[in-house]
């Protein structure tokens, strides 16, 4: 099944994140503050990250896109299956679902107007046996529909570890590319010590 590959491919992808730290990216000059946190190149825009602008995770991880051509392949591949209508990918089996199933209801309704009560038994019994001999008949494609269902849950997870894992090493050169001088700090501690130093000259209580 292709979504089974796809769950593979992001398995493998985050293994190799977590082997070792500094081969958790193949991004270009890894030592680089991310240009979309960056304010020198403020400019620079991602035809992707448009969409996330208020979503610094969704950010970070478009620029890791155009940058890391393996993880953009993966992610095509998972947009792909993700962007495809499941519900038109299944209509054919879920139409014959709800055939079936109004058939069912209709035909207990029927039934349950017979006025003769042996035969309303009787023919809600055959009714019974015909339904359980279709359950049984479409056991083995609900049991596909429930794969499919936790494998989409699957991949939404897989999906949100990757892009945790790849924009992490992204915000740890932020962090130690961009932290401000302590100096800064440090100077607005002393202005302030010496602005209330001088005022007291001007605040003492007059005895």
């Amino acid at each position: 099944m292709k979504i089974t590959k796809i769950l593979v491919l992001v398995s493998i992808l985050l293994l190799g994140c977590s082997d070792d730290k500094k081969k958790e990216s193949d991004i270009d000059n890894l030592n680089e503050t991310p240009e979309v946190l960056n304010d020198t190149k403020s400019e620079v825009s991602f035809s992707r990250s448009k969409r996330y602008n208020q979503n610094i995770i969704e950010e970070l991880y478009e620029e890791a896109l155009t940058k890391k051509e393996k993880l953009e392949t993966l992610n095509n591949l998972i947009e792909e299956i993700t962007s495809d209508s499941l519900s038109d990918k299944t209509s054919n089996y879920l139409n014959y679902i709800n055939i079936n199933n109004r058939y069912w209801n209709t035909a207990k309704s029927y039934a349950n107007k017979l006025n003769d009560s042996i035969k309303k038994i009787e023919i809600l019994a055959v009714i019974d046996k015909l339904e359980k001999s279709y359950h049984e008949r479409i056991a083995n494609h609900e049991i596909k529909m429930d794969s499919i269902a936790d494998l989409k849950t699957n991949l939404s997870d897989q999906l949100i570890l990757m892009k945790l894992f790849v924009t992490e090493p992204m915000i740890y050169n932020y962090q130690s590319n961009e932290l401000p001088d302590i100096d800064e700090l440090k100077s607005i501690i002393k202005d302030y010590q010496k602005a209330i130093e001088n005022s007291k000259e001007y605040s003492k209580i007059r005895k």
